[in-house]
């Protein structure tokens, strides 16, 4: 593997060896949650117990999540050394037993960028570690917060078939040694296509694969990754590194499709424990994905305009798509770039500048962005809801 060895750099960002804990998928529940290891997918090195793909080569079932086509699937994770974040896939393998064929396990969703972090290096852990001694990192609670541990709402597909399969979450970390992490978990689909549920399954990529000995041919470089071959669903959380690819096939993309691109936020619907079904959450009429939403939870403010802190206001995600005129694009003004209140115009469409990571911008009548690496990207506010000082909030009857 390539490493990342800069001795100044990775003191100063906390990255430490190999026997570091690192970050398990804790929701749904995976295959031998109580021994699960942190560590990357690879062969016995160096001393180091072998990691086999696929899922650490364990399946022992704590639970099984049953979840209904057409929601979303809460995902949920333990540890505080996310390596800067990086890119995510999320795939099904249909079968009692998970494949040990890439092929096999097909995409349904794709984040480049920021997971399952956005952050300068690792995080510090946070008291107590979780039950089985596992360090821990601060939690977000949402898809946007920076310095934490992010959870995403995953769209799970409408045109999936019925019956079992393993949800299955990779992970290419931006920071440190080329690496390779996975974990899964048993589901049970139910609600789904019983008459083209394969066609539909065969018809998705599969899952990328790099920088595992005897697995895959291929090493990336360094950076936040841009996945080949990501899919038609998923989201750009940040921009992927230049030559990201490395030894790997190169990605033309992301091109993902906004009319199936899928929910992200802290509460979507997930899939339950075992013996009940989980709700349907945001279904669909569309035979294969559910509709694009991001839900963002608002500010605590002392605002009377602001009566339900704890209500998620779903709103449209449009992707931004950047290029050589974007530093054209008018200034943040009115105080839009620490969040603190105004409006933006945003030119035709395209990213406005901000300062404050993480800021919530009121841009044009009816959409609002969040500042993120110096740029905000308009996103449609929810029907009954307008950005005002920095805040999305109910409208006023």
């Amino acid at each position: 593997m390539v490493n990342f060895n800069t001795p100044k750099i990775m003191a100063a960002l906390g990255l430490v060896g190999s026997s570091a804990a690192h970050m398990i998928m804790n929701t749904p529940t995976p295959y031998n949650l109580h021994k699960l290891q942190t560590s990357p997918l690879g062969p016995a090195t160096g001393g180091q117990v072998a990691v086999p793909f696929p899922c650490h080569g364990n399946f022992s079932i704590t639970e099984i999540t049953n979840v209904t086509a057409g929601s979303t699937q809460t995902v949920k994770f333990t540890g505080s050394a996310i390596h800067g974040g990086g890119s995510c896939q999320f795939s099904v393998n249909y079968g009692d037993q998970p494949s040990d064929d890439p092929s096999k396990w097909k995409v349904i969703y794709s984040i480049i960028g920021g997971c399952p972090a956005d952050a300068q290096g690792n995080i510090e852990g946070s008291a107590p570690d979780d039950e089985d001694g596992r360090p821990d990192g601060r939690k977000c609670g949402n898809s946007f917060g920076k310095e934490c541990v992010r959870q995403f709402d995953i769209p799970i597909p409408k045109g999936l078939p019925n019956g079992r399969f393993s949800f299955g979450w990779t992970w290419f970390n931006k920071i440190g040694n080329r690496e390779m992490y996975m974990n899964c978990a048993p589901m049970v689909m139910t609600g789904g296509s019983d008459s083209n549920g394969t066609a539909f399954l065969d018809s998705l990529p599969p899952i990328f694969v790099a920088n595992v000995a005897g697995l895959a041919q291929c090493t990336t470089n360094d950076g936040i990754l841009n996945v080949p071959n990501p899919g038609r669903a998923g989201v750009l959380l940040a921009q992927p590194a230049a030559d990201s690819e490395g030894t790997c096939p190169k990605s033309d993309g992301p091109n993902f499709d906004r009319s199936i691109s899928g929910t992200l936020g802290s509460q979507g619907s997930s899939g339950s424990g075992s013996g009940s079904d989980s709700p349907s959450g945001q279904s669909s009429s569309l035979d294969s994905f559910p509709p694009t939403t991001f839900s963002y939870r608002p500010m605590p403010s002392s605002s009377s305009t602001l009566e339900l802190p704890q209500t998620v206001i779903p709103v449209t995600l449009h992707t931004a798509t950047t290029s050589s005129s974007s530093s054209a694009a008018p200034v943040a003004t009115g105080g839009s770039g620490s969040g603190s209140g105004g409006s933006s115009s945003s030119g035709a469409g395209g990213p406005v500048p901000c300062s404050e990571e993480g800021a919530l911008i009121c841009l044009d009548p009816g959409y609002f962005g969040i500042c993120d690496h110096g740029a905000a990207v308009r996103m449609e506010l929810a029907v009954g809801t307008t950005c005002q000082d920095g805040k999305v909030v109910r409208r006023s009857v």
